[in-house]
């Protein structure tokens, strides 16, 4: 008998209550739970009626589609391991006290009890954080206003300008956090029964996360060094008659900012927070998004091993499993391509014209050794986390091809009706986007050398004919 398309079909499954679920009675109580396509358990909640639609996405069709229901007692799985949201809060709370995502309760186990609060802690630092980029920009393009722009000096505005940016796209992030993760949940559920297992999702996004913040942290106390080794030489140079060395290394760090304000000490501290904040916002976007492409392909690695150790299975009943589950994750690409896509442009933009930048870098001198090794390692670990960034994002390209390829192995005398479906909705494209405008797959590296060989053609050609053009009065710092 077919399933009506209008409307959804719930079966009720009996069991009983375990006793691991702390708000349930410890003696086990009968309960009602709710099946919904193929192996997924929701309590009950009220019922859909046909007029009230909810927000589908264009794959929820093929994901309903049919009404057999599989009932597999679920895998006892720790949630602070398995659940997405759950091992990426580990990563958010630390993030918060440097003014990224201002989500509170963001470590709840129940991903309903996440809140965006405007009067918060986390939002007073974000604002900090957001105001201080957009101060030191217009600051610093006033400047280049005054003395004029070349190849390197414009770097400053429009680094801090896209960092405040991306601080801005996590605010809206956090907005919709909750109604995300809730989707997420509902797809991801499907993983927790047999005869997939625990995987330690938890483990694979810490391991990722230390990898990536411990080397930006390396990256940023180097740049201190560099930067206080340079302030100390330009004031052997000019004989400066230091008093204050604090008041020093502010004034020629910030520049832009002090000749347009006067010299305070509290303005220095704010300065130095929002640019670690900002510094830690470039990182961090890169980090982000290879940790929502981790939770997305472990899930489709799951799958494919399980289509692998079955493609001798003819069961149409197994196939409609399948199928049911791979659009499921098809639905939640799509949704994370709507939420993130944002920051993809942004962080990819500002990767590559970063980039661009070192490599023109690379052809100048260098006056003391730090200042090389600071270039090296600068250089060094931008590369890689803007190559780490892409392999991850594209390993779910990777994933959800594989599992067209499985399909296809399959003998044409095992064929049937639900096979088919998967064999033909595993040919579309499942890869995290950049709002539709590009797909991150493997070819992408290709893709982004040939631009950046382009556009490093067309910054040399800036960079020569700005030369002499933006540079300040040498020794102009007075105590």
């Amino acid at each position: 008998m077919e399933a009506d398309p209008a409307s959804v079909i719930y079966h009720s499954i009996e069991f009983i209550v375990p006793v691991r679920n702390p708000r349930k009675r410890s003696d086990g109580v009968r309960c009602t739970m709710i099946e919904v396509g193929f192996g997924f358990r929701v309590p009950p909640g009220p019922v859909r009626t046909v007029g009230q639609q909810p927000n589908r996405s264009r794959w929820h069709w093929l994901r309903k589609r049919g009404n057999v229901t599989f009932v597999r007692p679920a895998e006892e799985i720790d949630d602070r391991k398995e659940r997405f949201y759950l091992a990426i809060a580990s990563v958010f709370r630390w993030a918060r006290l440097l003014g990224v995502f201002p989500l509170s309760n963001i470590t709840a186990r129940d991903p309903d009890a996440f809140r965006f609060t405007v009067f918060s802690p986390y939002i007073l630092l974000t604002a900090l954080s957001v105001s201080g980029g957009l101060f030191i920009m217009l600051s610093a393009m006033i400047r280049l206003n005054r003395i004029g722009i070349n190849a390197m000096n414009i770097a400053e505005p429009i680094f801090f300008g896209i960092c405040t940016l991306l601080n801005v796209l996590f605010v809206r992030l956090a907005i919709v956090w909750r109604k995300f993760m809730l989707f997420w949940t509902e797809r991801e559920e499907l993983f927790f029964a047999r005869p997939y297992g625990a995987i330690n999702v938890r483990r694979k996004v810490i391991r990722l996360a230390v990898c990536i913040i411990v080397s930006g942290l390396v990256e940023h106390v180097i740049y201190v060094i560099n930067q206080a080794f340079n302030v100390y030489q330009e004031s052997l140079a000019c004989r400066y008659n230091v008093t204050n060395p604090i008041k020093l290394y502010g004034t020629l760090t910030f520049r832009s900012v002090y000749q347009a304000v006067p010299y305070h000490h509290l303005v220095t501290m704010y300065l130095l927070y929002t640019t670690i904040s900002l510094t830690f916002i470039w990182t961090f976007t890169d980090l982000f998004l290879m940790l929502i492409a981790t939770g997305i392909s472990c899930r489709l690695e799951q799958l494919n091993k399980r289509i692998e150790t079955n493609l001798q299975n003819g069961s149409e009943a197994f196939w409609g499993e399948m199928r049911s589950h791979f659009a499921g994750l098809m639905e939640l690409v799509e949704r994370t391509n709507q939420i993130v896509g944002p920051l993809v442009i942004v962080s990819c933009a500002n990767d590559m014209y970063f980039l661009c930048l070192q490599t023109l870098n690379t052809v100048e001198d260098k006056p003391f050794a730090i200042n090389e090794w600071y270039f090296r390692y600068s250089f060094s670990f931008l590369i890689m986390r803007t190559s780490v960034k892409l392999w991850y994002a594209a390993d779910v390209d990777e994933k959800s091809t594989r599992t067209h390829k499985l399909v296809q192995k399959i003998r044409t005398e095992q064929y049937n009706d639900e096979l088919e479906i998967l064999r033909i909705c595993s040919s579309v494209s499942v890869s995290i986007s950049g709002m539709g405008f590009f797909n991150i797959t493997r070819k992408i590296f290709l893709t982004m050398a040939g631009s950046i060989l382009t556009y490093e053609l067309v910054l040399l050609r800036f960079h020569r004919s700005s030369k002499g053009v933006g540079e300040d009065m040498p020794c102009g710092y007075i105590d």
